[in-house]
């Protein structure tokens, strides 16, 4: 894990708060993402982030982020 940290660059971590919450909230309603999900992809969103880097195809429904599926990238 640590090389994997280190290979990235930096981590940072995003506290959950109202903005992500209501975002996840739109999320679950508008694309029908899980809460787990939603909130993953709505912390990403606030972030601003560029890339989303995932194994689980769902997250394609997401607008507004670039979404990486692993195992596409494998076939």
């Amino acid at each position: 894990m640590a090389a994997s940290i280190s290979a990235a660059g930096s981590v940072h971590l995003y506290p959950i708060e109202r903005p992500i919450i209501e975002q996840a909230l739109n999320l679950r309603a508008t694309v029908g993402l899980r809460t787990p999900d939603a909130l993953h992809a709505a912390t990403a969103l606030q972030a601003g982030c560029d890339l989303f880097i995932t194994n689980d195809p769902v997250f394609r429904r997401v607008s507004g982020i670039e979404i990486i599926v692993l195992n596409e990238l494998l076939s």
